[in-house]
C-alpha cells in the first residue's frame, strides 16, 4: 500500500473523533465508539478500499477479542463485589488507615508497585481490577485511584503477564533476545521513574511530589535494577513480577517502619487475611498454574476461530489466522477470578461474613454493572480490528516515520500508545508495529534494540489510556461514564512519560 499525505490524515479520523467525543466533548463512551466505528467503516470502505465481505471478517474478529477482555471485565466486577458485601473493603480501610505514613505513601505502595507485581504475574487488565477495587474500597476517589492505578502499572507491561508482550516483539523482530531484554530494561528507568512521579503527582499535585521524591526514587532503582537483572540473567518474563514485588516490600518496610504501636483491629472487623481472601487465593492460583508441574496437568484446551487473510483494494495484506486470539479454557484470567469469587463466597459464608440472601445479588448485580462496558468494549474491538485490516493504523505509523525524520526516537513510543489505545493491548501493539519500527531503524540508521525497546515502551505506558481497559476500571468500581475524564487526565502523564522515554534514545543515539 502506497503511503500518501492524504491517506495519512484520513487513517487518523476515527483517533481524533473518538478522542474528541470520549475525552473532550464528554459524549458518552457507548456514543463515542458507535460514531467512530461508523466512521472507520465509511472510511475503510470508501477510501481504503475493503470490500463489505472483508469488513465482516474484521468484525468477526473484533467481536472474538471483545470476548476476551469482557470475560475479565465480569470476572472482575464479581470478585469484587463477593469482597465488598462481606464487609472486606472496611476491614482493609481500617488497617491501612492504622499503618503508619500518609495516604500518598499507601497509594504509592499499591497503585505503583503493587500493581507492577500484579501485573507481572498475570496482566489482562488484572491490576486495575484488583488495585482499582481495592483502592476504591478503601475510602480513596474512584477516579483517582482508577487514574492512579492505570498510570502506576503501566511500567510492569512490557515484562509483565510473563513476558507475553516482550516475547511477541522479540519474535516478530527477530532479534536475540536477551540482548534486547537488557536494553528495554535499562530504558525502562525513565518510565518507571515518571510513572511514580505522575501517580503521587495525580493525587497532590507538586507538593506531594516534593514530599514523597525520598520515596519514589530509590523504589525506582529498586525495582528497575531488578528489571535489568532478570534480563540479563534470561528469565525477562520474571521481570515485573521481581520489580515489583522488591517495591511492594519497599513501602510496606516504609509504613511498617513509620507505624508506632501495634496494629489492633476492631474486634468486629474481620481479619485482613480475610478480608484479602479472594484476591490472594486468585494470585497464588495463577502462580501455582504457571508452575511447570502444574502446567503439564492442566488440560490444553483453547477456544479459537478461524480466519482466512485477505488483501485491500489498495494492495494491503492481510493474513490468515488459523487459530485467532485462542481462549484458554484453563489459562484466561476469567478462569481464576471465576474460582476465586465461588471460594470467597463459600468461605465468607462459612465464616458468617456473608449472608445467603446476598449470594444471588453479587451475581445480578454484577451482570447489569457489567451490561453497559461490555457493549462498549464490543464496539471499540471491532473498530481497533477495521483500522488494522484496512491498513489505517500502519499508515498513520507511516506517517509519524516519514515526517519524524532524525526526530524519530521521539515519536518511536507515541507509536507504541497509539496501537495500545486502540488495542487496549502492548501484545497487539508489539505485533502491529514492532517489525515496521526495526525496518525504519535500520533505514534511519539508528539501533533496532533501543528502537524496538521504545516501541514497547510506549505500547506499555498507552495501556494507561486505553479505553477497553478504562472501561473494565470504572464498570467494576461503579462509575461507568467516566471514561472520558479517565482518559483526559492520563492523556498528558502518558504522552510525557513516552516522550521523554524518546528523548532518552535520542540522546544516547548521539552519545553512543
Amino acid at each position: 500500500m502506497e503511503f500518501t499525505l492524504s491517506y495519512w490524515l484520513i487513517s487518523m479520523l476515527p483517533v481524533i473523533v473518538l478522542l474528541l467525543f470520549i475525552s473532550y466533548w464528554r459524549i458518552s463512551s457507548q456514543i463515542s465508539a458507535v460514531i467512530s466505528l461508523a466512521l472507520a467503516a465509511a472510511l475503510a470502505y470508501g477510501v481504503f478500499q475493503l470490500e463489505p465481505a472483508h469488513m465482516l471478517l474484521s468484525a468477526g474478529k473484533g467481536t472474538f477479542l471483545s470476548l476476551y477482555v469482557i470475560l475479565i471485565l465480569l470476572g472482575g466486577i464479581l470478585i469484587f463485589k463477593v469482597v465488598d458485601k462481606a464487609g472486606g473493603f472496611n476491614s482493609l480501610e481500617a488497617y491501612i488507615t492504622e499503618l503508619g505514613g500518609d495516604s500518598t505513601v499507601k497509594l504509592l505502595g499499591l497503585s505503583w508497585a503493587l500493581s507492577g507485581f500484579i501485573q507481572g504475574i498475570t496482566g489482562f487488565g488484572m491490576p486495575v481490577a484488583i488495585v482499582g477495587a481495592m483502592l476504591t474500597g478503601i475510602g480513596y476517589k474512584p477516579l483517582i485511584a482508577l487514574t492512579t492505578v492505570l498510570i502506576g502499572h503501566s511500567w510492569a507491561i512490557s515484562f509483565g503477564s510473563m513476558g507475553s508482550s516482550f516475547y511477541a516483539l522479540q519474535l516478530v523482530t527477530g532479534l536475540p533476545a536477551v540482548r534486547l531484554a537488557t536494553v528495554m530494561a535499562l530504558l525502562f528507568f525513565m518510565p518507571i521513574f515518571t510513572t511514580g512521579l505522575f501517580t503521587v503527582h495525580v493525587y497532590g499535585g507538586l507538593p506531594a511530589i516534593k514530599r514523597e521524591l525520598k520515596y519514589i526514587i530509590p523504589a525506582t532503582l529498586i525495582m528497575g535494577s531488578m528489571k535489568v537483572f532478570a534480563a540479563v540473567m534470561g528469565f525477562p518474563h520474571i521481570g515485573s513480577l521481581l520489580a515489583g514485588l522488591c517495591g511492594s516490600a519497599f513501602f510496606l518496610g516504609v509504613l511498617l517502619y513509620r507505624t508506632d504501636e501495634e496494629i489492633d483491629m476492631p474486634a468486629k472487623m474481620m481479619s485482613l487475611k480475610a478480608a484479602l481472601f479472594p484476591y490472594i487465593l486468585l494470585i497464588l492460583s495463577v502462580l501455582i498454574a504457571q508452575l511447570p508441574p502444574v502446567d503439564a496437568l492442566l488440560p490444553g484446551w483453547e477456544i479459537s476461530l478461524s480466519f482466512p487473510g485477505f488483501t485491500s483494494g489498495l494492495g494491503y495484506e492481510v493474513a490468515a489466522e488459523p487459530e485467532f486470539s485462542p481462549i484458554g479454557l484453563f489459562s484466561h484470567p476469567f478462569t481464576f477470578l471465576l474460582v476465586a469469587t465461588f471460594i470467597g463466597i463459600i468461605f465468607y459464608l462459612f465464616e458468617g461474613e456473608l449472608e445467603k440472601e446476598n449470594v444471588t445479588s453479587i451475581f445480578t448485580e454484577g451482570i447489569i454493572q457489567a451490561r453497559s462496558s461490555m457493549i462498549t468494549v464490543f464496539l471499540l474491538m471491532i473498530l481497533a480490528q477495521l483500522m488494522n485490516d484496512s491498513g489505517m493504523i500502519y499508515m498513520f505509523a507511516q506517517g509519524m516515520a516519514a515526517f519524524s525524520g532524525g526526530f524519530f526516537p521521539v515519536l518511536s513510543p507515541v507509536i507504541g500508545i497509539l496501537g495500545a489505545f486502540l488495542t487496549g493491548s502492548n501484545t497487539s501493539s508489539n505485533v502491529l508495529f514492532g517489525p515496521f519500527q526495526v525496518d525504519t531503524a535500520v533505514i534511519l540508521n539508528y539501533s533496532e534494540y533501543m528502537i524496538a525497546s521504545t516501541q514497547s515502551i510506549g505500547g506499555s505506558l498507552g495501556s494507561a489510556i486505553a479505553p477497553a481497559k478504562i472501561l473494565m476500571g470504572t464498570a467494576i468500581v461503579g462509575v461507568g461514564g467516566k471514561e472520558g475524564e479517565l482518559i483526559k487526565k492520563g492523556l498528558g502523564y502518558t504522552l510525557t512519560s513516552g516522550l521523554l522515554a524518546g528523548f532518552v534514545v535520542l540522546l544516547l543515539a548521539q552519545i553512543l
